[in-house]
């Protein structure tokens, strides 16, 4: 076995080195020094101008799910995502959270994002009773509001927020 004797992989395994004389109790081996990443600046720029150049730019290059179509099994996807107010509300909450994330976690933002945020959020918007249930990728069906009637006043008057004009 050849070992590296500059270079960066030198270093890893100089590092991997000194980390096994550690943990096997070597009193004279050094820890690993490692690099502090590059912070980014307070109040960085998005990387995205707004959702849509993230939902084209990012997310749709990124996710890999089979797609319903037919009797294929998949998720439940529309082209046209932005014409549903659930959809578009959720995509917008994961740009948002994926641009503050990459900024204030840099170690671990994106598998944060990935699991607190995508995941949760795609499973809804793909879901058997999701705002995208009745689409597919070739085919956009327009959103129905759930059903609402106005609340009775003597209802509203009960809640603490409730304005009384």
């Amino acid at each position: 076995m050849t070992t590296p004797t500059a270079g960066p992989a030198a270093d890893a395994v100089a590092d991997l080195s000194a980390l096994l004389g550690q943990l096997a109790g070597d009193p004279g081996a050094a820890p690993p020094v490692a690099e502090a990443p590059a912070a980014e600046p307070e109040g960085a720029e998005p990387v995205y101008r707004n959702v849509e150049a993230f939902v084209g730019d990012y997310l749709a290059h990124v996710v890999e799910r089979r797609l319903a179509s037919g009797p294929t099994s998949g998720i439940n996807w529309c082209p046209r995502w932005w014409a549903h107010p659930e959809a578009i509300s959720r995509l917008y909450a994961l740009w948002r959270a994926w641009e503050t994330l990459r900024v204030s976690d840099p170690q671990t933002g994106m598998s944060i994002w990935w699991r607190d945020h995508l995941d949760p959020h795609l499973a809804a918007l793909a879901a058997e009773y999701g705002p995208f249930n009745r689409c597919n990728p070739t085919k956009h069906t327009e959103p129905r509001p759930l059903p609402t009637e106005l609340a009775p006043p003597e209802v509203l008057a009960q809640l603490p927020d409730t304005d009384s004009t």
